[in-house]
């Protein structure tokens, strides 16, 4: 990691043009175009639709089928009518991806963590290569709004390995969804990021979070579990 100069992020904020393969298009539903809106407030997206009310949850529930040992980061859900009000990234913790109010953590067992969603996804399975040259079996889970995919482990699991958004009304639990500006991201996030070049990553924990950039603002967003190789 890094803490960039002013120039590196001048490269984020101004004319940046994404190269290389586009990643696949995901949603994720109820995003809010105001990360900062107070309590109480209705939330328009950008197609002018009214999507919920800004709330806030008790950081002491939980509601995740399975819950990992480590710590994960926001206590914020996104999906249906409500959305949750935003909250900064604990020092540490894991980036997590929340749906329905269900935390979905990369390198966590997708059946058990997906089981509980209401909404069925297509699902699709294929063969990657790994960094290492090895074949692993991969299967896509997509929903309406977003995509999941995950690895096949020795044990016949499937392991959450990727989170990808990529709608316009995409949000984290953190507030930043596609759209947001450099700024946004750096003053959520904070400036201990890696430089890719098109691209900035966070990580903590077990998750490594990516943010794309087009002309100065978020483009598509990947959660990666960084422990497979």
């Amino acid at each position: 990691m890094n803490n960039p100069d002013r120039s590196a992020f001048k490269r984020f904020a101004v004319n940046i043009t994404l190269t290389g393969a586009i990643l696949p298009l995901a949603f994720v539903i109820g995003a809010c175009n105001s990360a900062s809106s107070p309590l109480g407030t209705s939330v328009t997206l950008s197609n002018g639709e009214t999507a919920g009310i800004i709330v806030t949850m008790d950081p002491n529930e939980s509601t995740a089928p399975a819950a990992p040992s480590e710590s994960v980061s926001g206590t914020a859900s996104t999906g249906d009518d409500i959305i949750a009000a935003p909250t900064v990234p604990k020092p540490g913790a894991s980036y997590a991806f929340r749906y329905q109010n269900i935390m979905i953590l990369p390198g966590t067992d997708a059946t058990a963590t997906l089981g509980s969603l209401t909404e069925d996804p297509e699902i699709a399975d294929s063969v990657e290569t790994d960094k290492k040259g090895n074949e692993v079996t991969t299967r896509s889970y997509t929903f309406s709004n977003f995509v999941i995919y995950a690895r096949l482990d020795p044990d016949g699991r499937y392991i959450i390995s990727r989170i990808i958004l990529s709608n316009r009304n995409s949000v984290t639990p953190e507030g930043i969804g596609i759209g947001s500006n450099a700024e946004d991201v750096l003053k959520t996030y904070g400036s201990q990021y890696t430089d890719n070049g098109n691209s900035i990553t966070y990580s903590s924990g077990t998750t490594d979070l990516t943010f794309f950039f087009t002309n100065g603002s978020v483009s598509d967003i990947v959660y990666n579990y960084n422990k497979f190789s």
